[in-house]
C-alpha cells in the first residue's frame, strides 16, 4: 500500500478532538500524511466495528428522543452490521490476514452491540434524559484554518444529580486504558468547551463528561470525567497552542514510541519506518498559516459555573461563538 498510497482528503479544516489527540498524543507524522499530504490509511475491522456499535446506539437514542420507546434488539443488530459493513469497505487488503475484513468487522459490531444492550452502561444511560445525539458544534475564529469543532456522541441530563452529561461511547479490546480520566483530558476539555460555547447546555448549568466503554469480551464500564471549569479552557488553550505551532512550522515527526507505531496498526509503517519513502527525509510538508487561539480573558466571578460571556459588538470575545457546519468527524475507537 505504501508504494502507491491512496489519496484521501488532504485538507486541514480546523482542530477537532481527534486531530488534537493525534498530533499531541499520537503520531503527528501519521496525521500529517493523511490530513496535509492527503494519503488514506483506510479503516480497520476494529474501527469499523466501533462505527457499527455507534450507529446502533444512535438509532436507539434517537427513537428514545422521538417517542420514548426503544428499537427491537434485532433492528439494532441489523443497523450495527450495516454500518460496520459499509465502513469496512475501506479496510486495506494488507489488514485482511492480520485483523480481518468486512465480515469480521460486522461480526465484531454485533458482539459489541449485544454487549451494550445487556450492559450496566445502557441501564445508566436509560436513567438519564436524552437531549440530543451527535450534535455538532463549531467555534469560529479559533484558527484561520477553520476553528475548533466536533460532534458529541450524546448529550442528556442526569435528574438525580441535576447535571448535564456528555457521553462518549467507546469500544475497546480491554478496559485497562479506562481507569484514569486524566489520560483522556484533551477529549473531555474539547467536548465540555464545545457544549458551553455552543449553547448546548443552559447558562450556568453544571455539565460533566462520561465515557461508556464496552469490549468484545463482554465487559463494560462507565468512567466519569471532569466538569466544565475555566481551568479546562486554559488547558485546552495550551494544547491548541502546541498543536497550532506544530502545524504552523510543519514540525511533524514520527513517534516510534507510540503504541500504534507498528506494521499491525499503521498503514504507512513500511514507507515511514522501513523504506523511508514516506519518512521525513523524503516527504516535505509546507508550513501552515499562523493564527490566534482562544483568548481566555479574565475569569468570571464564579469560574466553576459561568459559561462564556457573549461579546459586545466590536469586542474580542472571551470564547468564540459557534458557527454551524455539516461536516462529520469519523468515530474513533480505542
Amino acid at each position: 500500500m505504501d508504494s502507491e498510497p491512496k489519496r484521501g482528503r488532504g485538507k486541514f479544516d480546523g482542530w477537532s478532538k481527534s486531530s488534537l489527540k493525534s498530533v499531541l498524543d499520537g503520531c503527528s507524522w501519521q496525521w500529517a500524511l493523511q490530513r496535509v499530504g492527503g494519503l488514506d490509511g483506510g479503516s480497520t475491522p476494529h474501527s469499523a466495528a466501533g462505527t457499527g456499535m455507534h450507529a446502533a446506539i444512535e438509532l436507539h437514542e434517537r427513537q428514545r428522543i422521538d417517542d420514548g420507546t426503544v428499537p427491537e434488539p434485532l433492528t439494532l443488530s441489523e443497523e450495527a452490521a450495516r454500518a460496520a459493513w459499509e465502513d469496512g469497505a475501506s479496510i486495506p487488503s494488507q489488514w485482511h490476514n492480520i485483523h480481518g475484513d468486512q465480515r469480521q468487522a460486522a461480526e465484531w459490531a454485533l458482539e459489541l452491540t449485544d454487549t451494550w444492550l445487556a450492559s450496566g452502561t445502557r441501564d445508566i444511560l436509560l436513567g438519564y434524559r436524552p437531549i440530543d445525539v451527535e450534535p455538532h458544534v463549531e467555534t469560529a475564529d479559533v484558527t484561520v484554518s477553520g476553528g475548533l469543532r466536533g460532534y458529541l456522541d450524546w448529550l442528556g441530563h442526569d435528574p438525580d444529580r441535576d447535571e448535564y452529561v456528555i457521553v462518549d461511547f467507546k469500544s475497546a479490546s480491554n478496559l485497562r486504558r479506562w481507569d484514569n480520566p486524566n489520560q483522556h483530558r484533551i477529549e473531555a476539555a474539547t467536548y465540555l468547551y464545545l457544549s458551553v460555547a455552543g449553547g448546548l447546555v443552559p447558562e450556568g448549568a453544571a455539565v460533566r463528561m462520561e465515557w461508556h466503554v464496552v469490549s468484545r469480551k463482554g465487559e463494560d464500564k462507565v468512567l466519569e470525567g471532569p466538569r466544565f471549569h475555566w481551568d479546562e479552557v486554559a488547558f485546552l488553550n495550551a494544547r491548541l497552542a502546541e498543536a497550532q505551532h506544530i502545524y504552523d512550522e510543519a514540525a511533524y515527526a514520527p513517534n516510534p514510541d507510540w503504541g500504534l507505531c507498528s506494521p499491525r496498526w499503521c498503514a504507512f509503517y513500511h514507507g515511514c519506518q522501513v523504506t523511508g519513502q514516506l519518512g521525513p527525509d523524503t516527504v516535505d510538508f509546507p508550513r501552515g498559516p499562523g493564527a490566534p487561539l482562544l483568548a481566555p480573558g479574565p475569569a468570571p466571578e464564579d469560574p466553576a459555573a459561568a459559561p462564556p460571556a457573549a461579546p459586545s459588538s466590536g469586542a474580542t470575545p472571551d470564547v468564540p461563538p459557534p458557527a454551524g457546519s455539516n461536516t462529520h468527524d469519523s468515530h474513533d475507537t480505542e
